[in-house]
This record gives structure tokens, C-alpha cells and sequence, in this order.
């Protein structure tokens, strides 16, 4: 029924107004800051310039509905960073429950459903795409708040003694946007983009 699509889209497009939490947690300086769906905005752009230039056998109109519709549960669940010490199976379970409630009445709901499953299990090259063009685009965003003064590792004292940084900070190596792309690394390399390429390429990219 078309009263249920409205329904879904008012319910979904609450996304415009949840901020993203690794924005918050690094006390980023900056007016305004990126909202879950202009993330997924990003996401798919990216998606679509890098499958075009590094010509990879996806499906990217299935990609691009990967992109988007796992975050539904995010309304649900909030936005996790990765520094989050979080109970993954209940909290899976409940974002679950959740898409399999909201998508109920679309005539589409099996395959959002089975699209949501793909991307959260990561096994398929559709999907290993999705997630890494996901983590790509925050070091991205994260890189033009560094770039332009609005985050650096001070800004987050508190975070400094996490044990997933800690192997990072020594000896000042890194920018807080080099830990961004080195913790994620092992998503984006199947796909050409490795510590190299962040380095003479990426790194240097001035927006």
C-alpha cells in the first residue's frame, strides 16, 4: 500500500537528523557536523567513482541498496564506533528484530532483509565492497576534519589510553586519519587500496 511507503520513508529518514557518533566522541570542531545519512550519501558516491575506476565485476545497483539500507538499523541501535565496548550478538539481534519489523509491510521486504544479512555477514564481494567502501568514507570525512584543523588526536584525550589505539601512538607516527586507514586496512585491500596508495595518494589529497 502506498500509506505503508510513506510510513517506511518517514521512519527511515530519521537518519537525516542522528549525527554521526565518531564525530561526537573525537570532539570535532566544526559548526555543523555529518549527520548517518549524509554518510550514506558519501558511501554511495564513493561506490560508484571507485567500481568505475578500479572496474571491479560488482553489481553495483545492488551495492548502492546495500549502502543504504543497512543503516536502518541504526535508528534502533545508534550509530557504534569502532572504540565502543559493545555486546555484538544481542545488539545484532535487536537491530534484526527492528529491520525485519520496519520493512514488514513493503512488497520489497525479503529482499531488503536479505540485503541488510549480506552486508552484516561480509561474505560475499558485493558486500566486502559495501563494508569497505563504509569504512573508506569515514577516514575520508575524518581526513577533512583533520585537514582543516577540526580533529586531531588531542582532541580526545580520553580515548588516548584505549587498547585498540594504543599500538598506534607511538613515537607520533601517525595522524589520527593515518589510524583511521590502517585500522580499517584489511577491508579495502583486497580492492587495491593499501598503505602505499594511502600514503603517495590518498594522504596528499587536498579538499
Amino acid at each position: 500500500m502506498l500509506n505503508d511507503a510513506f510510513k517506511f520513508y518517514y521512519e527511515i529518514t530519521k537518519l537525516k537528523d542522528m549525527l554521526r557518533q565518531g564525530a561526537i566522541v573525537w570532539n570535532v570542531k566544526k559548526e555543523r557536523l555529518e549527520s548517518i545519512a549524509e554518510h550514506t550519501f558519501g558511501c554511495c558516491i564513493l561506490a560508484m567513482s571507485l567500481q568505475s575506476e578500479l572496474n571491479l565485476d560488482i553489481n553495483i545497483d545492488k551495492v548502492l541498496k546495500m549502502m543504504v539500507i543497512h543503516e536502518i538499523e541504526e535508528i534502533c541501535i545508534g550509530d557504534i564506533t569502532p572504540l565502543d565496548k559493545i555486546e555484538k550478538e544481542t545488539l545484532n539481534n535487536k537491530a534484526k528484530e527492528y529491520v525485519d519489523n520496519i520493512v514488514s509491510n513493503l512488497k520489497i521486504k525479503d529482499e531488503l532483509i536479505t540485503l541488510t544479512d549480506e552486508f552484516n555477514e561480509a561474505k560475499t564481494f558485493d558486500a566486502l565492497f559495501a563494508k569497505a567502501i563504509d569504512k573508506l568514507e569515514c577516514v575520508l570525512e575524518f581526513k577533512k576534519y583533520h585537514d582543516n584543523g577540526c580533529v586531531s588526536l588531542n582532541s580526545a584525550p580520553h580515548l588516548l589510553s584505549n587498547p585498540k589505539l594504543k599500538p598506534y601512538l607511538e613515537d607520533n607516527k601517525y595522524d589520527l586519519s593515518d589510524i583511521f586507514f590502517i585500522f580499517n586496512l584489511e577491508h579495502y585491500e583486497k580492492f587495491g587500496i593499501n598503505l602505499d596508495y594511502w600514503y603517495k595518494h590518498l594522504k596528499n589529497l587536498k579538499i
